[in-house]
């Protein structure tokens, strides 16, 4: 019983921090593209991002 509980706690630890590196991967993908855009069209990165203009 004690092997199935550290297997239970060894997945769940390793399925967090799995999910934590594609989350990040697509963050920062995600992150850098827009910064990128908004150097090459700064109106278009503000479209994207729903930026409205006062």
């Amino acid at each position: 019983m004690a092997q199935f509980i550290g297997f239970l706690i060894f997945v769940t630890i390793f399925a967090m921090g799995f999910s934590m590196l594609i989350f990040l991967g697509l963050f920062v993908g995600y992150w850098l593209t827009l910064i990128g855009i908004e150097r090459i069209s700064p109106s278009l990165a503000h479209k994207i991002i729903g930026h409205k203009e006062d």
